[in-house]
């Protein structure tokens, strides 16, 4: 009989009271601590202020990572906040996706045309793909969101990219974040995006949004339950673990990416001065007075999100040096940046000093 299972029997035979105890705690509490002590983190900082954060510890991420979660509260499905703009990551892959199911190449061109009550097509504007994905990560370019979002149309996005086997089942997006022409995304105007590409080809894709409520699906509370977007941390999180170790997980946990494409999106390329997601611009807030204070020599990756009464960071950083790798997702109801910069100090610390 194993020696352990002996002792426990034998203790438990004589009802010890203080050796149980002890022992039983030393069995539990390895279990436990992490839930715990991102808990007690967390409710220490702006203690009045409602949060929601995931957090993903990542293991040899060079070789086979493996990955840790833990969920603030019930941030594992509350969808009861404003996503701001993290969302637009969303936008960038599943626009990728779609791309490659129509074997368009990544620097195509999109001319985005709308139908107006004369029943004439009226062109907007056009842009490359790479040109609204660097837009998107340099400034947060509302007027790039939309033409992405406005690329697919509120059902195709909703109907083929969020969805639980692609890591969504708490995601819908509804809304663009633009209100003047001629980004302008208007759900119910029919729509036409012709593709072209520098080899001569050209496609023609039309849509119109059926009248589907996918926020209300969802389960959206924020700013509006039928019109609203919506997401979870533990969603933005799981998109940016899947980005970043594309080629280290199993096939059917990746996106319909090639392993370039998801590098592309994740570094971006600097000699064509196209940004991707590791940068320090537009809101670093999981990077500023926090990662370059625990973590000065780490690589950063990040998209950010703020109105006035939601703040949210979803980043990654990575510290060969302290063998410390962590992939946050921080969202409060708060207008105020320093927030999310606290919360992520003090994860980030905890994880230095082997706490979390």
């Amino acid at each position: 009989m194993n020696p352990s299972a002996l002792n426990l029997n034998s203790l438990l035979a004589h009802r010890h009271p203080v050796l149980l105890s002890l022992l039983l705690s030393l069995l539990v509490a390895p279990q436990i601590k992490g839930a715990e002590s991102l808990e007690t983190l967390l409710d220490a900082v702006h203690p009045d202020t409602k949060k929601w954060a995931t957090v993903i510890r990542v293991q040899n991420p060079n070789d086979s990572p493996s990955f840790e979660t833990k969920h603030y509260q019930g941030s594992e499905t509350d969808r009861d906040f404003w996503p701001a703009s993290t969302i637009k990551l969303y936008t960038v892959v599943a626009v990728l996706e779609w791309l490659n199911q129509e074997q368009l190449p990544l620097d195509t061109t999109l001319t985005f045309c709308r139908q107006d009550s004369s029943r004439q097509w009226i062109i907007d504007c056009a842009r490359t793909y790479p040109e609204m994905v660097s837009e998107v990560f340099r400034r947060s370019s509302n007027e790039d969101y939309t033409l992405l979002l406005r690329s697919l149309g509120i059902d195709q996005i909703n109907q083929t990219f969020f969805t639980p086997e692609k890591g969504f089942p708490h995601t819908a997006l509804m809304r663009d974040y633009i209100t003047y022409r001629p980004a302008l995304y208007v759900n119910e105007e029919p729509q036409r995006i012709i593709a072209s590409t520098s080899t001569g080809v050209q496609r023609v894709f039309e849509h119109v949004w059926s009248g589907t409520s996918y926020s209300k699906l969802a389960g959206a509370t924020a700013l509006s339950e039928t019109t609203g977007n919506c997401t979870t941390t533990a969603e933005l999180a799981n998109c940016l673990r899947r980005l970043l170790f594309h080629s280290q997980i199993p096939e059917s946990e990746r996106f319909n990416l090639s392993t370039e494409q998801a590098r592309w999106i994740c570094e971006g390329d600097p000699e064509r001065g196209v940004i991707g997601l590791e940068n320090r611009l537009a809101g670093p807030y999981g990077w500023e007075k926090s990662g370059e204070i625990v973590f000065p020599n780490a690589r950063y990756f990040h998209k950010a999100g703020l109105i006035s009464t939601y703040v949210l960071d979803l980043c990654y950083l990575t510290d060969q040096e302290s063998d410390n790798h962590l992939i946050l997702a921080l969202a409060a109801r708060s207008g105020e940046e320093q927030v999310i910069r606290d919360m992520a100090r003090t994860i980030y610390q905890a994880a230095k000093d082997g706490e979390l």
